[in-house]
């Protein structure tokens, strides 16, 4: 069983109030999801400025290790 029809199977043996409940925290998610979203977007460019910051750090490490 799939996890949405587990949900639904819950859903269904719950009163219609705590259904409406559920749709409205449901919704609330579904919006703070949304307003995440933009902010997770990476350009490839950006993408690429943090890879390089990475090695750069990898590359400070190691040159402390091998001292």
């Amino acid at each position: 069983m799939q996890l949405h029809e587990e949900i639904q199977q819950h859903l269904v043996r719950l009163a219609p109030g705590l259904q409406a409940e559920v749709l409205d925290f449901v919704l609330f998610l579904e919006q703070k999801q949304q307003q995440s979203l933009p902010n997770a977007v990476t350009t490839e460019e950006d993408a690429l400025k943090i890879h390089q910051q990475l090695m750069d750090q990898y590359a400070d490490a190691f040159t402390k290790l091998a001292q």
